[in-house]
């Protein structure tokens, strides 16, 4: 009979097995970390898709434009711009309140950027107080 130890074990002290592909412990903080930014993004779109159904403009021909809130002022107005006619600026750079041909005026303001078209009435922060109807 022949009893011979495992390779671990030669030499009579114990060796250390190496473990191939071995990215710490499962549910380590890489992981946590993932999982947390999966949640605040459905959160994210949960809450920008239930604004956008409750604050849609009830006037077609008068919508508060919201772009990338990175973009500066001028990118923000030139693309309001090109949309319809801008009657004001909302209570921050990267908000525009727009005039213009309700068949397409929406439709125009996202070709050029926008990110939720909102009922400038409705949206708070977006229309300051001395904006034009």
């Amino acid at each position: 009979m022949n009893l011979s130890l495992p390779s671990a074990f030669a030499g009579g002290r114990p060796r250390a097995l190496a473990m191939p592909n071995s990215q710490g412990p499962p549910g380590g903080p890489s992981s946590s970390l993932g999982s947390l930014a999966a949640i605040a993004g459905a959160i994210a779109v949960g809450l920008i898709a239930a604004v956008s159904v409750n604050a849609a403009p009830r006037d077609p021909s008068r919508v508060a434009a919201v772009f990338p809130p990175w973009w500066d002022a001028g990118r923000s107005l030139g693309a309001g711009g090109t949309a319809g006619q801008i009657a004001a600026v909302g209570g921050a750079p990267f908000i525009v309140i727009l005039r213009g041909d309700p068949v397409d005026l929406a439709r125009r303001a996202r070709a050029s950027g926008a990110l939720l078209i909102l009922d400038p009435d409705l949206a708070g922060v977006c229309a300051p107080k001395g904006a034009l109807s």
